[in-house]
């Protein structure tokens, strides 16, 4: 559930991470080290980083809209219009650059690579980005709340 969250997150530019099958230990000392704020549907979980002294979020372990909760998150946290949207890879939170599309000659679809103008490659994975009907989708959906 919070995978999709953090997902929605980096798309509107925020760093990140995302735990999974990580010690709750090791949880707390990234988010310590690094400064996070910490949202998870564990209990447990919780009260140690409030022992900790963590900002931490606790959210229900129901199915929830990534989009809604993501606003309701930024609205609470008192975060308002600081969104950088698709800085940030949505797969894995590296960094996006843009490249120059004759670097992707063969690593792009010909019909994408003769269609679009601009691409963005993840620094940390290497996915590659374009523009396509879903960003607008996702620009109306920010531009929304």
């Amino acid at each position: 559930m919070l995978g999709r969250v953090a997902r929605v997150l980096r798309i509107m530019g925020f760093d990140t991470e995302f735990f999974r099958d990580e010690e709750d230990m090791r949880i707390l000392a990234r988010c310590l080290r690094e400064r996070r704020i910490l949202i998870t549907a564990d209990r447990e979980l919780y009260r140690l980083a409030k022992g900790w002294g963590l900002k931490v979020i606790l959210t229900s372990p129901h199915r929830i809209d990534p989009w809604k909760f993501s606003e309701a998150l930024l609205k609470a946290l008192g975060i308002e219009d600081c969104k950088r949207p698709f800085v940030r890879c949505p797969r894995c939170n590296g960094e996006l650059v843009e490249v120059d599309r004759e670097e992707l000659v063969g690593f792009v679809h010909p019909y994408v690579w003769n269609r679009k103008e601009k691409f963005a490659v993840c620094k940390e994975c290497g996915q590659i980005y374009w523009e396509g009907t879903h960003v607008e989708r996702m620009r109306r959906r920010l531009q929304e709340d």
